[in-house]
């Protein structure tokens, strides 16, 4: 029996609402999503100040819990900018008809203050995970009210070149779906080639070997072991430093030294992240989200890593490391599903 072929990512280019959801026999439904989402916030960006539609704005709310709690967790969706969408995500979830995910949307914002609030949010994204279904309720609900969503056709520069390694996120969403392994590099490693393979993902043994060391980086962190973590941060960061779960992995790793008083390790692992970033072109927004976002860092560190801060005042002078933090703005990834 022949194989089915997969269906096309549909890239945003100016496209009207009616357009794209015309593409919905020819291109993957997340990718139409994603398009809508982009139009959306390109609108609002030129027309600062035009009030959404309850529909884009469940749209907006869905696919960011989307975008972050398969990237990150639900953690990540309530550090982020996507923390907009919290006072208005488990209504949302329950208009698209999505009852089990809001439920546990529910949980995740009622964890807020609780002292075991990492516990309860990890187990709610290993039961997040195991959920399917969202995209295709979200994209009936969109499709269902193409009035509500007012996308007129536009013109779009040619985006930037593409950064990152989308075959690092896919075995991550993977690994962080499978059961869980025995936690050393070996059997890790035979979970991700297993994985690669199960979804054609031709990853390189390089790529597979990066895939492996950051899963084991992040499972440690969790974990709260640093000194297994510190074991696996080289490779992590020689292997995965394009992906944008190994940022927040690598500034996680920092934050956790500081509260144990680490500070000289700290120090060395941020320096090693920002010598990466001084190197790079600051015009690309991949790259300037990581120059912001370790830039928090900083100021909420204020005064525990002095040559860090000396060395990206140096090489980073436009931003000004007394400004108050704000929201962590790390570049969108596709979705697992």
């Amino acid at each position: 029996m022949p194989r089915k072929e997969k269906k096309p990512w549909l890239g945003y280019s100016g496209q009207c609402a009616a357009e794209i959801l015309a593409c919905k026999t020819t291109h993957r439904i997340d990718s139409l999503l994603c398009a809508l989402e982009k139009a959306i916030d390109l609108r609002q960006s030129r027309t600062p100040g035009r009030a959404l539609t309850e529909e884009e704005r469940t749209l907006l709310a869905v696919m960011a819990l989307e975008r972050e709690v398969n990237n990150g967790g639900f953690d990540q969706f309530f550090v982020n900018s996507s923390q907009q969408y919290a006072p208005i995500i488990v209504p949302a979830l329950e208009t698209i008809g999505c009852t089990e995910v809001a439920a546990l949307a529910r949980q995740a914002v009622g964890a807020s203050g609780r002292p075991d609030r990492e516990e309860v949010l990890n187990a709610l994204d290993q039961r997040f995970y195991a959920l399917s279904g969202t995209v295709e309720k979200l994209f009936a609900f969109v499709e269902s009210r193409p009035e509500a969503f007012a996308i007129e056709k536009v013109f779009v520069p040619p985006p930037p070149p593409k950064r990152g390694n989308t075959k690092l996120v896919k075995l991550g969403v993977q690994l962080m779906v499978s059961p869980a392994p025995e936690l050393t590099f070996e059997s890790v490693r035979r979970l991700t080639a297993e994985a690669a393979a199960r979804n054609e993902i031709s990853a390189s043994a390089e790529e597979l070997d990066g895939a492996s060391y950051l899963f084991l980086f992040q499972q440690f962190l969790k974990a709260g072991d640093l000194e297994r973590a510190e074991f696996l941060a080289k490779p992590a960061f020689d292997l995965t430093r394009e992906d944008t779960s190994h940022c927040l992995a690598h500034r996680r790793w920092v934050e956790l030294l500081i509260e144990r008083s680490k500070f000289a390790l700290a120090e060395e692992a941020t320096l090693q992240y920002m010598e990466y970033l001084k190197g790079d072109d600051t015009s690309i927004p991949f790259v300037w989200n990581r120059v912001t976002y370790w830039a928090d860092l900083l100021r909420e560190h204020r005064g525990k890593l002095p040559r860090a801060e000396a060395f990206y005042r140096e090489h980073f002078p436009q931003i000004d490391l007394t400004a108050p933090p704000t929201p962590s703005r790390i570049i969108r990834i596709p979705h697992k599903k």
